[in-house]
C-alpha cells in the first residue's frame, strides 16, 4: 500500500456523475495495486501470493464472461473505470489479500445494471440493482461465496453513498444471512463435514509408505514435504519457504530437542517451533530427503544469482560457450542433456521462443548462442533472485527450487534451468488431476473398501490440531503451535465430538475428581448467604483471608493495610492466603531493614516507617503463631485486635483470645 493515502472527498453542487469522473481522475494516478501503470489495461498484475508461482491478477471481465469461462469481455463503460478505481481506492482503506470477491462484487452490481436496462452506470445504482446483484450471486455460487459477496456490495453501497455517487437516502443492507456453518457438533451432517477434512487412516498409512518407498524425485519432494507437514500444523505455503539451513538443534532448556525455523503467515511472525520427540527423526528424514532432491536446482539458483544474464552450461557442454550458431543437436543438449532430441529443440527454439533460425551450411538451420541464451534465461522466476511470494527469500537458500518441469511427468526436465515449487505442484500430486493419477493411486494405496484416497494439504493441519486438542492443549498453545495470530481461529480446526469433549469430565468424575477438591478436614467457606450471621452486611476477599469492610459507605480507611486493621479476618487452613502471608513478612522485614539503615542515617520520616513496619511483622508473626498453633482447628476464623490478642473463633464460638468490637469492652 502506498504512502500517500488516497482521499477523495466530493462537491456537494457537482452531478453524481461528475464526482465518479473526478474519482476515477484521482485512481488512474494512485501507486496503489499498480494503477498508474496498468489502469487502461483490463488484466491488471497484483504479484505472487504466498507459496504460488502463478501470478495474482486482477482481470475486469463481465460476469457472463467469468460464468461461461469466456475471455476477452471487459466489462462495459463507464463502469468499467469505476470498478478499476473502486478496487484502488477500497484497497487503500480497507486492504484484502485477494482481490477475488471484492471484484465479484462489482461485476454482479453491473450485471444488475444492464440487467435493469440502466446501462452500466455506476452513478444509477440504487436499492434494486442493489438486489438485483444479490439474486445473481446467490444463483451463481455457493451460499456462503453469495454472503461475502453480499459483504462487499454493502461495503461498496455505503462508499458510493458517502461520496455522493449515488442517491441513496440510507445505507443499504443485504439480505442475505449468514449461512449455517458446518462447524456444530450437533449435526450429523455438520459432523460429517469436519470429519471429511480430515486424512483417513488409510492416508496417513498411504504417507508413510511412500515416504518410505518414493526413489522419483517427484515422489521424494511431494512426500518429504508432507512427512513435514505431518510434524507441525503448517500451511504448505509455510512449507515451501523454509529455507535450507532451516534446522534448530537446543540448547539450555531446549537441550536434546529439534526445531524448525518457520515461516510466518496471515499475521503469524517468524520464529522456530521444536518437533514432538516422536517427530523429530521424521523431519530430520524429510529435511535429507528434500536438500538431496533439490540439491542440482539449488545449484542453478545460485549460479544464475551469481552470473546475471548467464546461459548456465554444466561440464559437458562448457565448449559450446564460445560457439555463434548452435544446431538443434547442440541445443538439446543445454536443455536437456540429450542430444537425440534435435527435433523438439527446434520446435522449441523456432515455435515455443519465436527464435530466427541461422543457416548453417547447406540445409542446415541453427540458432544464434545470444538469442538460445536470451531464451534461458528469461525463463527464471518473474520475481528472481527471489522466490515468489517470498520477498525476502532467495531462490538459492530456499529448499522448494527444482529443475525445470521435474515434477512433471508429462514434459522433459531441464539442465540448464530450475523453477520454485508452488502449492499447485504439490496438491496436484496429492490428487487426481487432468486425467492424472494422484501420487496414491501410483503407489498402489487405496481407502479401505477399495475407493481412491482424496486429501489435500491442509487435511494434516487439520489432523495435527485434533491431536493437540484431544491431547488437553489450550487454546493459546494450539495457536501458538498452528502459527495463528488469534486464538480464535482454533475454531475451524475443532473436530472432537461431543462425546469426544465430554470424556475427559465424565472420566474424572467417574474417578473420584470432584473429591479431590475437598480438603480433610473441609474448609469452611463463608457464604454470602451467611454474612449476616456473622454481623457482615458487606464483605470480600483479600489476599490473606476476608474484609467485613463495607466500601459502598466509605472508601477503605487503612488504604489495603490490611494486617493493620480489625476489619480483616483469616481461616485457618487456606494454604494459599498462608503463603501470601508468609511472603508478606519476608517483604516487610526487608522494608523495614531499610527504613532502620534510613533511621541511622538520619533521615526524615525514618523513624515513622520503623515504628510502623515493627508493628506490621509483630502482627504477623502473632497470626502465624496462631495459624501453626495446632491447637487451632482448620476452619477457625482469626481476626486481629487492634488493642487486644487476636480473636479466635471456630465454627461460630469463641475457642481463645480476646475481641474488642467497636463502642464495646472486650469479650471474654
Amino acid at each position: 500500500m502506498t504512502k500517500n493515502v488516497l482521499h477523495f472527498t466530493p462537491r456537494d453542487e457537482l452531478e453524481p456523475l461528475e464526482n465518479i469522473q473526478q474519482f476515477i481522475a484521482i485512481c488512474r494516478q494512485s501507486e496503489v495495486l499498480g494503477a498508474s501503470a496498468q489502469f487502461e489495461s483490463d488484466v491488471w498484475i497484483l504479484g505472487n501470493l504466498k507459496g504460488h508461482n502463478t501470478v495474482n491478477r486482477a482481470i475486469f471481465r463481465t460476469y457472463e464472461s467469468v460464468r461461461d469461462g469466456r475471455r476477452g469481455l471487459p466489462m462495459p463503460q463507464p463502469f468499467l473505470d469505476f470498478a478499476k478505481a473502486t478496487l484502488v481506492y477500497l484497497h487503500d482503506c480497507r486492504p484484502v489479500v485477494s482481490q477475488g470477491i471484492r471484484l465479484s462484487a462489482l461485476r454482479v452490481m453491473e450485471a444488475a445494471l444492464r440487467q435493469g436496462n440502466k446501462g452500466s452506470r455506476p452513478s444509477a445504482v440504487d436499492v434494486g440493482v442493489l438486489d438485483g446483484a444479490v439474486e445473481i450471486a446467490v444463483q451463481s455460487v455457493t451460499p456462503s461465496v453469495a454472503y461475502r459477496i453480499g459483504g462487499q456490495l454493502e461495503l461498496i453501497a455505503k462508499f458510493m453513498r458517502e461520496k455522493n455517487f449515488i442517491s441513496l437516502t440510507q445505507d443499504w443492507k443485504c439480505a442475505l444471512g449468514k449461512p449455517n456453518e458446518l462447524g456444530s457438533r450437533i449435526s450429523k451432517q455438520a459432523m460429517q463435514a469436519r470429519q471429511d477434512k480430515l486424512p483417513s487412516a488409510a492416508a496417513l498409512r498411504g504417507l508413510g509408505g511412500i515416504f518410505q518407498q518414493a526413489i522419483e524425485p517427484r515422489d521424494v519432494l511431494v512426500s518429504s514435504y508432507l512427512a513435514l507437514l505431518s510434524c507441525a500444523p503448517e500451511r504448505i505455503n509455510e512449507a515451501l519457504r523454509l529455507e535450507r539451513d532451516c534446522i534448530v538443534e537446543g540448547s539450555g532448556r531446549f537441550q536434546g530437542k529439534r526445531g524448525l525455523r518457520w515461516p510466518g503467515s496471515k499475521g503469524a511472525k517468524d520464529g522456530t517451533k521444536w518437533l514432538p520427540t516422536q517427530m523429530a527423526s521424521t523431519a530430520r528424514e524429510a529435511l535429507r530427503k528434500l536438500l538431496t532432491a533439490t540439491d542440482q536446482a539449488s545449484q542453478l539458483a545460485a549460479w544464475y544469482t551469481t552470473n546475471p544474464g548467464v546461459l548456465f552450461l554444466d561440464d559437458a557442454v562448457a565448449h559450446l560457450r564460445g560457439v555463434a550458431v548452435l544446431s538443434p543437436a547442440q541445443i538439446a543438449l543445454i536443455l536437456w542433456g540429450d542430444e537425440s532430441a534435435g527435433a523438439s529443440a527446434f520446435a522449441w527454439a523456432r515455435n515455443t521462443k519465436k527464435l530466427e533460425p541461422v543457416p548453417m551450411g547447406g540445409r542446415r538451420l541453427g540458432f544464434l548462442f545470444a538469442d538460445v541464451e536470451a531464451a534461458v534465461v528469461a525463463m527464471l522466476p518473474r520475481t528472481f533472485p527471489f522466490v515468489p511470494g517470498a520477498k525476502k527469500l532467495l531462490c538459492r537458500d530456499s529448499i522448494g527450487v527444482v529443475l525445470f518441469n521435474e515434477l512433471n511427468a508429462d514434459k522433459i526436465t531441464y539442465v540448464c534451468m530450475f523453477s520454485c515449487v508452488s502449492y499447485t505442484m504439490i496438491a496436484n500430486s496429492i490428487k487426481a488431476h487432468d486425467g492424472r493419477p494422484s501420487i496414491f493411486t501410483r503407489f498402489g494405496y487405496t481407502e479401505d473398501d477399495g475407493s481412491s484416497i482424496r486429501m489435500n494439504t491442509h487435511s494434516l493441519r487439520h489432523y495435527l490440531n485434533m491431536l493437540a486438542q484431544m491431547g488437553g492443549m489450550s487454546d493459546v498453545e494450539i495457536a501458538i503451535f498452528s502459527g495463528r495470530k488469534d486464538v480464535a481461529q482454533n475454531r475451524a480446526y475443532d473436530h472432537m465430538s461431543s462425546d469426544e469433549v465430554q470424556s475427559p469430565v465424565s472420566q474424572a468424575i467417574a474417578s473420584g475428581f470432584m473429591a479431590n477438591l475437598v480438603e480433610k478436614p473441609p474448609r469452611h467457606i463463608i457464604l454470602r448467604s451467611h454474612f449476616s450471621e456473622v454481623g457482615a452486611s458487606a464483605a470480600h476477599t483479600t489476599a490473606y483471608g476476608w474484609c467485613m469492610h463495607d466500601f459502598a459507605s466509605e472508601p477503605c480507611l487503612m488504604y489495603r493495610d490490611c494486617m493493620n486493621c480489625e476489619e480483616q479476618e483469616c481461616v485457618k487452613g487456606e494454604k494459599q492466603k498462608e503463603q501470601n502471608l508468609r511472603a508478606l513478612k519476608r517483604e516487610t522485614e526487608c522494608l523495614l531493614a531499610a527504613a532502620r539503615l534510613a533511621l541511622e542515617d538520619e533521615e526524615y520520616g525514618a523513624d515513622t516507617w520503623v515504628k510502623h513496619q515493627e508493628l506490621t511483622v509483630e502482627r504477623i508473626v502473632s497470626l502465624l503463631a496462631i495459624l501453626e498453633d495446632n491447637s487451632v482447628s482448620d476452619g477457625a476464623r482469626i481476626r486481629l485486635n487492634i488493642v487486644n490478642a487476636a480473636m479466635i473463633v471456630d465454627r461460630g464460638k469463641i475457642q481463645c483470645g480476646l475481641f474488642k468490637s467497636k463502642g464495646s469492652k472486650p469479650a471474654k
